[in-house]
């Protein structure tokens, strides 16, 4: 199931930006996470982030609805995308229904809502929550549902042709997707398009989230004359996972 659709942003709270080297994901105007890729020998991906106490986005018990039980048909697909869309700002957004592969991880980010900067190896598809707090009891009953034969849903936002994907929906049953061992259901929201920040911009907005790290300025300001190698990248999500087909 696939759907794509035109936003004017009217009262959006998220926006995501950025490209295949970088990724800047946005709350009510003000940054919260911040991602790019360095080549300092190996692939290395740089991660500034802050932890949310709640949800990014506060659903409506319909829709949490259709997502926890999963997604049906075209018609339920299509209003799930018809909804989050309204949470994003101006662009083009494609949402997909997939399955994802069984021991797909996520990334660690603060505990706190303080920003925190760190690295790691970044050669691969890269997940980041949004939400810090996770309730075992919530996991738990997931849990048990998965193993019953329902599919909940979680839902991901990326940039098109990144490989960092934005947790917004569903940290509980992405962990109980892990648990049971078995392949997460996911709503993929694509912005379409890539967007490129200069090289001053890049650094300040690093800074103004805590990042004073001059390794990690360094390499950003250097990677930043080698956008050459992102521009031709391409990630298709239809190769990385199973889409699912509308009853």
């Amino acid at each position: 199931m696939k759907k794509r659709i035109e936003t004017y942003g009217k009262g959006g709270v998220l926006e995501i930006s950025g490209n295949p080297q970088e990724t800047i994901l946005y709350l009510k105007g003000k940054p919260i996470q911040y991602s790019w890729y360095a080549e300092v020998g190996t692939i290395w991906r740089y991660h500034i982030a802050q932890g949310l106490k709640k949800k990014a986005v506060q659903l409506s018990k319909r829709v949490e609805e259709q997502l926890r039980r999963g997604v049906a048909n075209e018609v339920e697909f299509s209003e799930i995308a018809e909804y989050f869309n309204s949470f994003f700002g101006y662009g083009t957004y494609e949402y997909g229904y997939y399955e994802l592969f069984e021991d797909i991880q996520w990334i660690n980010i603060p505990e706190t809502e303080e920003y925190q900067s760190f690295d790691y190896y970044g050669g691969a598809i890269d997940i980041s929550p949004t939400q810090n707090a996770i309730n075992e009891e919530w996991v738990a009953e997931y849990k048990e549902q998965i193993l019953t034969g329902l599919r909940p849903v979680i839902v991901l936002l990326h940039v098109e042709n990144s490989w960092m994907f934005h947790l917004l929906d569903g940290h509980h049953k992405f962990c109980a997707y892990q648990v049971a061992k078995i392949k997460p259901h996911a709503i993929i929201v694509t912005k379409l398009g890539s967007e490129y920040k200069t090289t001053k911009e890049t650094i300040d907005l690093a800074r103004s989230m805590n990042c004073f790290r001059q390794d990690s300025l360094e390499h950003m300001e250097r990677e930043k004359r080698n956008l050459r190698r992102y521009r031709n990248k391409k990630l298709v999500l239809e190769e990385a996972f199973r889409l699912i087909k509308g009853g």
